[in-house]
């Protein structure tokens, strides 16, 4: 019963073998039945890719698995797509070093540096923004503080949620407008369930970011607007742990800058959104990253 429970809550429209596959994946284990299971012999242990729950558990799998592959071929090692169910349990687990690389925020990659891992490259191309989101038939024009009417409903994806949640906060802070205050604030634990409240009407403004949002389905898009975007911070970083071998980590930044330069890398490109694929980075650029 707890399986078809697990099942329907998370909406996962699969066979049952891929929805227990899924739930240990959050539960921070990793059966070799689930599709990154091509795995080449090895006598080395696997490396566990682990990306921040930004998405729902299934479309991050469609995302990152390929991604999972590609890293597993060059590294002729197992490497393990996992996630975790919330933020903060995953950073939890990147407190613990249960991760050997990992794909998170640059908010939480400043937090991760503390236990040794390090960025080794950023997505490419549009600067890391928030963006603020109602739908299109609303009458909410403008964010402002004497325009907004009371009681509206502010929707966020997890409170750790660097550019949907810290970002925006601080952006309507900027404009005079006291969230805790002035609005009802909920959260729903990921930015394809806060998009899907705003579209099913359970909030009136949802913060969020772009390649979220474009990676909704077209008449969900088609129905939201987006009404305000905060300043650029630096872009989501791929880092990988300190005691990872040195031709390893430089092998996992050469997988993913090379991306986009072939059919194959551009297609997974493509599947995660991020068309301009990935660039060299460093810590430096994270480091001073702050939530205030």
């Amino acid at each position: 019963m707890k399986w078809r429970v697990f099942c329907l809550e998370t909406r996962i429209r699969i066979g049952w073998a891929t929805c227990v596959a899924v739930f240990l994946m959050l539960a921070g284990t990793w059966l070799p039945f689930f599709p990154v299971a091509h795995a080449q012999p090895s006598d080395l242990p696997p490396y566990r890719f682990g990306v921040l729950p930004l998405q729902s558990p299934n479309k991050l799998a469609s995302m990152f698995l390929p991604l999972a592959k590609a890293l597993e071929d060059r590294l002729h090692r197992p490497v393990q797509f996992v996630t975790a169910p919330s933020f903060s349990v995953f950073m939890q687990r990147v407190a613990q070093r249960e991760y050997d690389i990992v794909y998170l925020n640059p908010l939480l990659c400043a937090e991760a540096q503390k236990s040794g891992y390090h960025a080794v490259v950023k997505i490419a191309g549009e600067p890391f923004t928030g963006i603020l989101v109602v739908r299109r038939d609303s009458n909410i024009t403008e964010l402002a503080a004497h325009r907004l009417p009371p009681g509206l409903r502010l929707g966020f994806p997890d409170p750790g949620a660097f550019a949907a949640t810290v970002m925006t906060r601080r952006y309507l802070e900027t404009l005079g407008i006291p969230v805790d205050k002035d609005f009802e604030v909920k959260y729903f634990g990921s930015q394809d369930s806060v998009l899907m409240a705003l579209y099913s009407g359970l909030v009136d403004i949802a913060g969020t970011w772009k390649p979220s949002l474009r990676s909704m389905p077209k008449h969900i898009q088609q129905a939201l607007r987006i009404i305000a975007e905060t300043p650029p911070q630096p872009q989501m970083p791929i880092a990988v742990r300190d005691d990872m071998p040195t031709a390893d980590a430089k092998t996992v930044a050469e997988v993913l800058v090379d991306l986009s330069s072939t059919p194959d890398g551009r297609r997974i490109l493509r599947g995660m959104e991020l068309p301009q694929g990935f660039v060299y980075t460093d810590d430096s650029e994270y480091a001073k990253v702050r939530a205030r």
